[in-house]
């Protein structure tokens, strides 16, 4: 469950609440009236969210682009019987017949 507090909290209690953030490296949403208004987080743990992120972005273009070029292999007429393939696959990892 992610930590809440209200505004009015965070202001009285800056330096507290960001040595918090600082420890846990979690978000911490801000309340106003009892609504979510603004989630701080710690500069870091932002920065590796935001890489790690990134990288998943980077990892998914990756999937994607192999999708697209298997889809034109099909589309130009490159494409196996699924037992040839299989007996090459076997031979290639030396698994036999």
């Amino acid at each position: 469950m992610p930590a809440v507090t209200s505004l009015a909290d965070f202001n009285r209690n800056q330096s507290a609440v960001i040595s918090r953030l600082s420890e846990t490296a979690e978000p911490l949403y801000l309340t106003r009236n009892g609504k979510s208004a603004v989630v701080v987080m710690d500069a870091e743990a932002f920065d590796r969210a935001m890489s790690r992120r990134q990288e998943e972005r980077e990892r998914e273009m990756d999937v994607y682009q192999g999708i697209l070029a298997g889809y034109q292999e099909a589309r130009d007429g490159k494409v196996s019987d699924a037992a040839d393939a299989f007996a090459r696959i076997r031979a290639a990892k030396g698994w036999g017949a």
